[in-house]
């Protein structure tokens, strides 16, 4: 989970960066700016309009992967120690609990979504991409792209539901 955690990280920085990925925030472009500029502009746009829905997809199969074979983890875990599993992979879970709990006793249903260890925090994640595709402007670059990614956010959100609530996680 670290190496996904990593990879996230790193490639939400790129469809998050401020004021755009590859945007000249000082340069404006107008009648008077030369043919290199321009030039430069074009090409900017251009690379943005390739890599840019690359990216954001590829952070998308990154944290949605992520949270399948978590998934997968907890249902081999429960059909191979049955009874009991769940307090074995709650645990498990805890350890690598993100919130700040005041009370590490007590492991409550919200680590389902806090572990690194739990598919609902992968699917949460998931889930973050589209707040930020949609309140930026780059939305306006996944194009046509942009009717898959929202159907890919809509089974995260489905998935969500699903690792969230302790009875649909662990009955297999």
């Amino acid at each position: 989970t670290k190496a996904a955690s990593r990879a996230s990280d790193a490639l939400m920085e790129v469809i998050s960066f401020s004021g755009g990925w590859l945007i000249d925030e000082n340069v404006f472009l107008n009648e008077e700016d030369t043919e290199e500029a321009q030039s430069r502009s074009h090409e900017m746009s251009a690379i943005r309009s390739l890599f840019l829905p690359q990216m954001v997809f590829m952070l998308y199969e990154v944290l949605d992967k992520t949270a399948s074979w978590l998934e997968q983890v907890v249902y081999d875990t429960l059909i191979q120690f049955g009874s009991g599993s769940e307090d074995i992979l709650l645990s498990l879970f805890s350890t690598f609990d993100e919130s700040d709990r005041s009370n590490n006793d007590e492991v409550t249903v919200d680590v389902l979504t806090t572990s690194l260890a739990a598919p609902g925090y992968w699917h949460s994640k998931a889930l973050s991409v589209a707040s930020v595709i949609g309140n930026d402007a780059n939305n306006q670059v996944l194009g046509s792209d942009m009717e898959l990614f929202q159907t890919s956010i809509a089974e995260s959100h489905m998935k969500l539901g699903r690792c969230s609530k302790f009875d649909s996680l662990f009955d297999c």
